[in-house]
């Protein structure tokens, strides 16, 4: 499990957050983790799937805190952001697209709360990733051209 985000640079997903490159640099990162994604989607339907997917959330959280841990006290605020950040923008809508898409979502939504209870202070949210592509915008000269030249289609 903790492969999900030490496969992640937070630099490079950070700088591919943009929507000409969000949708290749996702897929990359699918690619590299497909093995743990394989075997999460192996989970549904298990005999005791919601244990399973207990334990699998835990084994994630586990390895996050460590990392938050490792992460200098100077830099501890700005590392655990790049880390929410990855989560958010990569580790969970990669999950969500996962086969069973009412299971995939349970599961990622186990991940924030157990994500939450690791660290109160955070906010985060589950979101696929149609939802967060969806939230690219397109502007020329900083406004919107979302359907700009619809009209004349």
């Amino acid at each position: 499990m903790h492969r999900l985000l030490s496969e992640l640079d937070y630099k490079e997903g950070m700088r591919n957050f943009k929507k000409s490159y969000y949708e290749d640099f996702f897929n990359d990162y699918r690619d590299r983790v497909k093995d743990v994604n394989e075997a999460i989607m192996n989970l549904y339907g298990g005999d005791d799937e919601e244990g399973e997917f207990e334990e699998a959330a835990d084994a994630l959280i586990a390895y996050a805190k460590e990392k938050y841990m490792s992460f200098n006290r100077f830099t501890r605020g700005a590392r655990f952001l790049d880390m929410q950040c990855m989560l958010v923008f990569y580790l969970l809508p990669s999950l969500m697209k996962n086969g069973n898409t009412e299971k995939a979502r349970y599961f990622a939504e186990k991940v924030v709360s157990k994500w939450k209870e690791a660290f109160p202070k955070s906010e985060i949210k589950a979101a696929s990733y149609d939802e967060i592509y969806s939230g690219f915008k397109t502007t020329i000269l900083g406004f919107n051209a979302e359907g700009l030249f619809d009209k004349w289609k």
